[in-house]
């Protein structure tokens, strides 16, 4: 009889289950979007600085002279109305001053009025003449750049980066947004904060300065030089051929990994820490690696 009970009972749990209780049904949610498109006449020597936040913004390059705007402004609500009334609370901005091109969005409040309750964000698609300078700060969002040659300079706060195919001078400063690049060309100095820092294809001079960061680099081609000065991290380096670079380690209270015949210069051996140093400065690309709490890997 229990037995019988228990099978009832089971086949009414996985009735309602499969069914699904009014009390748990889904809320639709309701998406409400504005599109804005334009078109700016590029010159030599003109730049592109883009303020956002919430945004996801996705730059790459084209032939033509101008600058090309895609933007949506996306509210998402249970209620409609409230979407609709949060998306207007949001604004944008473009003006030229001189040889900078400025975009900017932000949330503009009239007296009394509430911030947004909706789920708000904005995409910015945008393209841009080869040799136009790009300088982006995003807050809470999301960064791709590929195929830049001139000069590209990123600040930004909770927004992961990721970069394909970049030559030219780079400059990144980043909290709490992981870095991830591919076939990096130029001169790479990024600064970084509780974020990781994945990059391949990698030619030219990179500097890194990172705290509480998973760092890995790979694939090095044509290194000028690698600097990286980092604390709490762990720092994983495929170097290939590591012959064809000069090493120069200062260690503190960090863990050393290297393949068995890649023979240090030891200089320092003390208690939690190392110096040490691997070929000759002469002819050699320099990595340079200066970590203070964390672990060094240095792979084939």
């Amino acid at each position: 009889m229990r037995k019988s009970v228990k099978n009832i009972m089971f086949f009414v749990v996985a009735l309602l289950i499969a069914q699904g209780s009014p009390s748990y049904a889904q809320v639709k949610v309701q998406v409400v979007t504005q599109t804005i498109t334009k078109s700016i006449h590029w010159e030599p020597g003109m730049s592109l600085w883009v303020q956002a936040e919430r945004a996801e913004i996705y730059v790459s390059t084209h032939p033509a002279d101008t600058i090309e705007l895609n933007i949506q402004f996306i509210a998402k609500n249970e209620n409609r109305k409230a979407a609709e009334a949060d998306l207007k609370k949001m604004k944008w901005l473009n003006e030229t001053s001189g040889k900078k091109v400025f975009l900017r969005n932000y949330i503009e409040l009239e007296r009394n009025e509430s911030r947004p309750e909706s789920d708000i964000k904005v995409i910015y698609d945008i393209k841009v003449p080869e040799n136009c300078a790009v300088n982006i700060n995003n807050y809470f969002g999301k960064i791709d750049v590929e195929n830049m040659i001139s000069e590209l300079m990123i600040n930004s706060e909770f927004s992961g980066i990721n970069l394909q195919n970049i030559r030219g001078k780079t400059a990144i400063e980043t909290t709490f947004g992981d870095v991830s690049g591919r076939r990096i060309n130029g001169d790479l100095q990024l600064v970084s904060k509780r974020s990781n820092i994945h990059l391949s294809g990698l030619s030219g001079s990179i500097g890194l300065h990172s705290i509480l960061a998973d760092i890995a680099l790979s694939d090095l081609d044509e290194i000028t030089e690698i600097k990286i000065d980092a604390e709490k991290s762990k720092i994983n380096i495929r170097a290939g051929n590591f012959d064809k670079y000069y090493f120069q380690l200062n260690l503190t209270q960090a863990e050393l990994d290297k393949p068995e015949s890649m023979q240090f210069a030891v200089t320092k051996n003390e208690k939690e820490t190392i110096k040490a140093s691997f070929n000759n400065p002469d002819n050699h690309a320099l990595i340079s690696i200066d970590l203070e709490i964390g672990s060094l890997t240095i792979e084939h």
